[in-house]
């Protein structure tokens, strides 16, 4: 059989498990809305079956277009024992209707219990927590008063849609997947494709009625084609298991670029497969401390197009693209992952801090043998400072700075790569370096320019200044293959330059002109924020 065939046979494998899986939970979740929550749950209360037009509504609470996290609104309370905890299903209307949600999922978020004190900051937290359940539109809680100093803790939700349709396959941070959903530490891990694309994630969420959901994703660009199948289950908002299979083609940065072209002896890009999947736990280990522990193995390749049953293991001048002489490389990971957010807003912080952290330990399996450890460690500081702004808004310098080192084999393919829009910007991707080691620095001044309603949303415009750094500290030479040194890349680089910067419903877009030190000029437009 050939290794073409054994492959398809793998990925034939685990996709059929997949649907397997797939299979079961959607069968489970079919018969739990076939049977849904009643008021036979005495934390639950539900509307009776409405004769004609007749609708029920909630007495209390109601809706008052709250919905953020930061609009967890709570009664102050007067030392009221709570005897009973209920949560009730509306609609948008505020009528009384059936939930899909078990009661569980909404009231473990809460650390109040019946029997205990109300106390307002608890009640706060857990509605935080409720808040940020991606299953859950809008929330409220209040205190309905029995008798004496006692009271009923009642929880109205309006539950969000089952079907979720995104653009993007990353994970928020922190994940330790691998593939397509992994958010990068530093923005100069290697292991992404490059070029123009985009992609589409589809998701069926709260199976079962217990916060799980399934997942797939598909990207595709000029240089990318990348499919990802993920399971999440979350115990809280903010905890639970994750697993996923991913199969990723793309040319690289780390064998793209550089004042010298290096290619196959077929004289096309390598491009560089990875098959493989993964399971992760991940929980908060502290106040605004997330964190995420999990185990990887991916099969890397590489080909000579997004598609080719041809695999090579060196270059044209003779470089090592694998560790192995087959040109597949058996990679399985321990993966860490953690982000202590400090900032004062998720969207656009104009003060506080974030600092990321990743560690990733290779051990040695199959024939290329890799034993190794990847730190990376990623600080970002804003700083309100008012210089100047053409209307009113927040005036931030942002202060970044990035670094990492490999401790063992540094494979090029898992290397670190410098220069680009989200290293240095002035530079190409992977133009400055492909490195063992590197640290990176980022200025950058925000100003507001204007504001203006589109399709009744806010869309804020404002510029930017900026300036980056970044150096390879000379460790391009130990990376195997030597990918930089082959492409004669610098090992250090500073760009500067201007730019909008637009918040939108998408994210953030930025449109930027910048310049580096050897005097060529990049102009960039992408979405997605650069720290």
């Amino acid at each position: 059989m050939s290794q073409y065939s054994t492959l398809q046979t793998e990925c034939l494998s685990v996709f059929s498990s997949f649907l397997c899986l797939t299979t079961v939970l959607i069968a489970k979740n079919a018969v739990a809305q076939a049977v849904p929550n009643t008021a036979q749950d005495p934390e639950t209360v539900q509307p009776n079956e409405p004769t004609g037009r007749q609708k029920q509504r909630s007495p209390t609470p109601v809706f008052s277009g709250q919905q953020m996290r930061s609009d967890a609104i709570v009664p102050v309370g007067n030392g009221e024992t709570i005897t009973k905890i209920v949560v009730r299903y509306l609609d948008a209307d505020g009528n009384l209707t059936q939930g899909k949600t078990k009661p569980k999922v909404i009231t473990r978020e809460f650390a109040l219990q019946p029997g205990d004190i109300y106390n307002a900051e608890l009640a706060r937290e857990g509605l935080r927590g409720v808040l940020d359940l991606t299953i859950i539109d809008r929330a409220r809680l209040t205190l309905e008063k029995t008798t004496g100093n006692q009271a009923v803790m009642a929880i109205a939700v309006e539950e969000s849609g089952r079907l979720s349709i995104g653009f993007s396959l990353t994970l928020p941070p922190p994940t330790a997947l691998q593939g397509p959903v992994k958010p990068i530490t530093v923005n100069a891990i290697s292991n992404s494709p490059s070029g123009f694309g985009g992609g589409v994630q589809v998701g069926l969420l709260n199976l079962g009625g217990d916060n799980q959901e399934l997942d797939l994703g598909l990207e595709g660009g000029t240089e990318k084609a990348s499919l990802n199948l993920g399971y999440r289950k979350f115990f809280k908002h903010d905890q639970g298991i994750g697993v996923n299979f991913f199969n990723r083609r793309g040319i690289e940065a780390e064998f793209d670029g550089g004042e010298v072209e290096v290619n196959l002896d077929s004289n096309g890009d390598p491009w560089v497969t990875r098959l493989g999947g993964g399971v992760e736990y991940f929980r908060p280990l502290a106040k605004d401390l997330q964190g995420a522990i999990g185990l990887s193995y991916q099969r890397v390749s590489i080909r000579d197009g997004a598609f080719s049953t041809d695999i090579e293991s060196l270059d044209e001048l003779g470089n090592q693209l694998t560790v192995s002489d087959d040109g597949q490389d058996d990679v399985l990971t321990l993966n860490f992952a953690a982000v202590l957010n400090k900032q004062n807003n998720l969207v656009n912080p104009t003060r506080g801090y974030k600092l990321e952290f990743g560690s990733d330990q290779y051990f040695p399996i199959g024939e290329a043998d890799i034993l190794a450890n990847r730190l990376a460690a990623n600080y970002t500081q804003y700083i309100p400072v008012p210089l100047f702004g053409f209307t009113k808004g927040a005036r931030t310098l942002v202060l970044n700075l990035q670094g990492g080192t490999i401790l063992g084999d540094a494979i090029p393919y898992d290397a670190f790569i410098l220069g680009g829009s989200s290293s240095v910007r002035g530079y190409d991707r992977s133009e400055i370096s492909t490195s063992r080691s590197f640290i990176q620095a980022s200025a950058e001044y925000r100003y507001p320019i204007i504001d203006f309603n589109a399709f009744k949303k806010v869309i804020k415009v404002g510029g930017s200044l900026f300036i980056d750094y970044a150096s390879d500290l000379g460790s391009a030479d130990a990376v195997i293959g030597q990918p930089a040194v082959a492409r004669d890349r610098p090992g250090d680089g500073l760009g500067y330059g201007l730019g909008l910067r637009t918040l939108t419903p998408i994210g953030a877009v930025r449109t930027e002109f910048a310049l580096n030190d050897k005097g060529d000029a990049e102009f960039i437009f992408t979405v997605g924020d650069r720290f």
